[in-house]
């Protein structure tokens, strides 16, 4: 059989494919025809494919650990032999289901094979269903809750310093679930470093970013000029030194949305640790900024000096000035997008894309597939990000606001290196800014002012 019809450009195979069984249907008349869009190509479960030497059969190996659900490989109509005879099996579905893990018991906090000062009142643990029990030093039980998911676990009587304790679900010892009582013991509430968080604010959202020295359950709580307020709760777990110097340790974001643009708001923080002790933080006040333009990065290139590119979608209702647009990548430093003032306004209507490239690009790679209405905004270096977009594995970075404090548009999470030579990486432009995109392996040579 030839193999360019097992394997796609991207270097994985889009005519034996597994995928879930929700999306079976639609996946199966995907696969009837060639090439997937950037979206058929998201029904598929991402995984390597391997053609064997003589070419008579392929493995697929999932990128990650399949789900509990049910499943199909599916077979492509499309395949033919040498001859050009369909093959036996073309169109054929193939169901298997994954079956879920056995119950387990973990520790959240304190971690396992850890320390924690002996006078912690709360032990949190998450099991998927059962009865989880903290044991004591002679395998007693000394609580236990009926979990499903998450469980806080209140200790009736404070910790032997020293001593070991272990989890059990339903009776059964959990294999590794242990922690030590330290000789310490905690006498002070939660430090927020800095005194306050820090904040990423956009016209209907803010993010929080918080540094504390312990694990604590977060209470943010969002108040505008007329007293209606909005609460958000979260955990931060993390493992620090139960003993000795303070460290931070414990970094967690929480995102709020739902506020009305260019408005004046107050930040009110509340951390609660499991010693009893609470942190109520200095109101922090802070302001939306005005409506953004709903532009996303909807395809990365990375094509050598001459050829990379990132490509730009306004998805609307508004214009887009892109003068007041860059890009940051991971040193911190945002990049206009444009490397001078252009003669006449950038502005990128609604639908319309845009290529945002390094002053040494070469257009007429693409001469036969870019429109030759696109905007082409060349940067002030040579190639884009100021050291360019690495072949294996481009980098993460974020479409932002030229402003004294960056506003985050869109966000590019990284390539993984599975891609084909000389393909693009595209995003499935179904999902709205702000909200998190799968990217898949686009055509060879992009699709540069055009949809997948």
């Amino acid at each position: 059989m030839d193999e360019g019809q097992l394997l796609a450009p991207s270097g994985r195979s889009e005519t034996v494919a597994l995928v879930a069984e929700a999306d079976v249907e639609r996946a199966a008349a995907a696969i009837e025809h060639a090439p997937l869009s950037a979206h058929e190509r998201t029904l598929l479960v991402p995984a390597a494919a391997d053609v064997a030497a003589d070419r008579r059969s392929i493995s697929l190996a999932p990128d990650g650990a399949l789900a509990p659900g049910g499943y199909y490989l599916l077979v492509s109509p499309r395949l033919k032999d040498e001859a050009g005879r369909r093959l036996a099996g073309n169109g054929a579905r193939f169901a298997f289901h994954v079956a879920p893990p056995p119950p387990a018991a973990r520790l959240l906090t304190p971690p396992a094979g850890g320390e924690v000062p002996w006078n912690v009142g709360v032990v949190r643990a998450f099991a998927e269903r059962g009865r989880v029990a903290l044991l004591g030093p002679g395998r007693e039980e000394l609580v236990s809750a009926d979990a499903r998911g998450p469980v806080a676990l209140r200790l009736p009587a404070p910790l032997s310093a020293g001593a070991e304790y272990s989890l059990a679900l339903d009776g059964a010892a959990a294999p590794g679930q242990a922690f030590t009582a330290a000789r310490c013991a905690r006498n002070a509430a939660p430090a927020l470093q800095a005194g306050a968080a820090q904040l990423f604010v956009r016209d209907t959202g803010v993010t929080a970013t918080l540094v504390l020295d312990w694990p604590v359950q977060i209470e943010l709580t969002i108040e505008d000029a007329r007293g209606a307020a909005v609460t958000s709760a979260a955990e931060i777990l993390c493992a620090p030194p139960a003993c000795g110097p303070q460290s931070f340790a414990c970094t967690g974001s929480v995102r709020i949305e739902g506020l009305r643009p260019g408005s004046d708001y107050t930040l009110f923080v509340t951390a609660r640790d499991d010693f009893g002790f609470v942190l109520r933080a200095a109101p922090q006040r802070f302001s939306t900024i005005a409506p953004l333009p709903r532009a996303i990065i909807s395809e990365v290139m990375a094509s050598g000096i001459d050829g990379e590119y990132v490509e730009l979608l306004n998805l609307g209702p508004g214009t887009a000035d892109l003068e007041a647009l860059g890009l940051q990548g991971s040193d911190g430093i945002v990049r206009p997008l444009l490397g001078g003032a252009p003669p006449l306004p950038a502005l990128l209507e609604p639908g319309v894309r845009a290529l945002a490239v390094g002053a040494s690009f070469d257009p007429s790679i693409y001469a036969a597939t870019i429109p030759p209405d696109t905007p082409i905004l060349r940067a002030s270096t040579q190639r884009l990000l100021g050291r360019g977009l690495s072949d294996d594995a481009p980098p993460v970075f974020r479409l932002v606001t030229l402003a004294a404090v960056p506003v985050e548009l869109a966000d590019f999470p990284g390539g993984n290196g599975h891609c084909a030579p000389g393909a693009s990486l595209q995003r499935d432009e179904a999902v709205p800014p702000g909200s998190v995109a799968a990217w898949t392996c686009g055509r060879t040579a992009g699709t540069p002012g055009r949809p997948p």
